[in-house]
Parts: structure tokens; sequence; C-alpha cells
């Protein structure tokens, strides 16, 4: 039979051996969440006498100790307990980001989940507000606090405020049909995809996909698919080395480009005298 207890963090081992060491960046950003809205999952401990060994919840136990906790809620055996819905809902995006496995279109649903919730618990931050009140002053305070967290959060997952922004907007610019229709897909898994879906109309958004998702797909990319919406053909492979060998040969030095004439000397040749250019 589980329960909860608060205990005392004095009182917890960490047995040798653990699969994952402690990330201390993780664990930094872990401690900012505590401080902002409290322990939503307690660690998992087994009894060992007057002391506790850990089970699960390194990061959090570790989190708590740099909070300056003496106390964790800790669940021995299984534990059940009750949140109001945007604070889970908090805990379950912030808990997502920090997992290294989310595609683009999962992580710019849950960057752009955590801006509603972040904004369903600090309506300031939305609507302004009162600037000089004490009161004010300490939601900043405490809004500092967890945008510092989501930071710390960005980094571990290696994006930047700035890509966290695009994130959101890419989320929003894609209708509730492309977005469920992108799931599973490969290009689920390119944000450059879902970026380029974003900036379309929602109508065309839905072309494009009939394109690269059919069962037999006529277009191989969304740039494809958007040409043939177009009325033109897709590049082929030699269509597209063509066009990078024209657009890079310009921008070579000119000692470069005579290497390369030189290397085609024969076939510069013959076509200066299939095409006359010398003539007359």
């Amino acid at each position: 039979m589980s329960a909860y207890q608060s205990i005392k963090i004095s009182l917890i081992d960490i047995p040798d051996g653990r699969l994952r060491d402690v990330d201390p960046d993780w664990a930094d950003c872990l401690a900012g969440m505590f401080a902002e809205v409290g322990q939503k999952t307690p660690i998992d401990v087994v009894a060992n006498g007057k002391r506790f060994f850990l089970v699960a919840g390194a990061h959090r136990l570790e989190a708590a100790k740099r909070a300056k906790w003496r106390e964790i809620e800790a669940r021995i055996l299984e534990p059940s307990t009750e949140h109001a819905a945007d604070e889970l809902r908090l805990h379950e995006i912030l808990e997502n980001l920090g997992r290294k496995d989310l595609n683009a279109l999962e992580r710019c649903e849950a960057l752009s989940e955590l801006k509603r919730v972040y904004e369903a618990l600090h309506p300031d931050s939305k609507n302004g507000g009162d600037r000089k009140s004490q009161v004010a002053r300490n939601k900043r305070k405490n809004q500092n606090e967890i945008f510092s967290f989501c930071s710390s959060a960005a980094e571990t997952t290696g994006l930047t405020t700035r890509s966290v922004q695009i994130a959101v907007a890419i989320f929003h610019g894609l209708s509730q049909q492309t977005r469920e229709r992108l799931k599973g897909t490969p290009f689920a898994e390119k944000q450059s995809d879902l970026k380029a879906l974003s900036d379309l109309a929602p109508e065309v958004q839905a072309k494009v996909l009939d394109l690269i998702l059919g069962e037999l797909p006529k277009a191989r990319t969304i740039g494809d698919a958007l040409l043939i919406l177009d009325g033109r053909d897709p590049e082929t492979a030699t269509d597209r080395v063509l066009r990078s060998a024209c657009d890079n040969l310009s921008k070579l030095p000119r000692a470069s480009r005579m290497v390369v004439f030189k290397l085609h000397r024969k076939e510069i040749v013959e076509l200066v005298k299939r095409e006359g250019w010398l003539d007359g």
C-alpha cells in the first residue's frame, strides 16, 4: 500500500549504481520551478529502518536541496494527489520540455501550451497590471524566476528565447487539421518544414499535405508541392545540382573560376565553336 509523507531530506540516502547521473543544470531548473509552483511530483522512496532509500526522483531531490528545503514530499509505495488543472498541465509541459526526444511539432506544441498556461497562472504578464505596488513587484519577481527557469529549460533542450518565440508562432500558424495530419510523419521532425507550412494559408496547407502525404506522394518536399500547385514541375536532382553550381560559381574568386574553366576547357572550346561566339 502506498502512502505520501513529508520526510526530512537528511534521512534520504541515494544508493550506488543508479542508471542516470544528476544533471546539475536540470536540477537548477527544477529548483526554480519548486520556488514558483511548489513540488508537484513526489519522489519515490522505500523505507530502510528509520531512514529511506531513494527509488526515483534524484533531480527533484537535488533541486529541493538547492532550494534549501529541509523536507520533501515523498511517495512510499504509490501516492495519489490532486492539483489545479493548470498547475498539473504546467508540470506536464515542463517535464516534457526536459526530454531530449521531442520532435519539432511536439516541441512547438509544448512551448505553445506553456505560454497559454503561464498566462493563465500569471494574468499580469499578459495584461500589464499595477506596476507600482509591492504585490505587483513580488509577482514580477516570481515571474522572473519562472522565466529564468524556462530559459534554463530552453538551454537544456538546446533552444534559445528566440527559438521559443518562433516555435510558438509556428504552432499557431498551423491549422488544427494540419497538426493532426502531420503527427507521425517525417515532416513533423523538421522545424524548417513546419515553418514553411505555417507561412501558408490553411487551405494551401491542406493541398500541400495532399501532395506529400498521399498513398503515392506526388511531391517529395514542401517546396516541390508548392511548385506543383503553381503549375510547374518539381526540381530533379540534376536541376538542384545545376542551380547550386550556377548560384555558387559567381561567388568564387576570379582565379578559382579560371581553374573551373580550365578543368572544362575542351567542352568550353567545343561550345564556343558550335555557338559561333567568335565568328564575325
